[in-house]
């Protein structure tokens, strides 16, 4: 959600890896199931793919008592990145 809120579109977890494996910390990390992520997105071309990809997202927390079921539908509310500010 992040991501998009800053204006980037077509966000993927490319790789996942157990980066904390032989670390000094690493049965913390594990005991939480801590993982690094590779990841890719591309900034939005124009404030509509944004609007749209903000559209698409929900605030939903399957299984969570009292989820707002609030979606990010208008992109008025969030700030723009620098950018796309006009």
């Amino acid at each position: 959600m992040v991501v998009v809120g800053t204006g980037f579109v077509g966000f993927e977890i490319t790789s996942r890896a157990d980066v904390y494996r032989g670390a000094q910390q690493s049965s913390s990390a594990a005991k939480y199931g801590t993982l690094g992520i590779n990841f890719r997105a591309r900034k939005a071309t124009s404030q509509e793919e944004w609007s749209e990809a903000l559209s698409a997202l929900t605030c939903d927390v399957p299984g969570r008592e009292g989820s707002t079921g609030r979606s990010a539908q208008n992109a008025d509310n969030i700030k723009r990145p620098r950018a796309q500010r006009t």
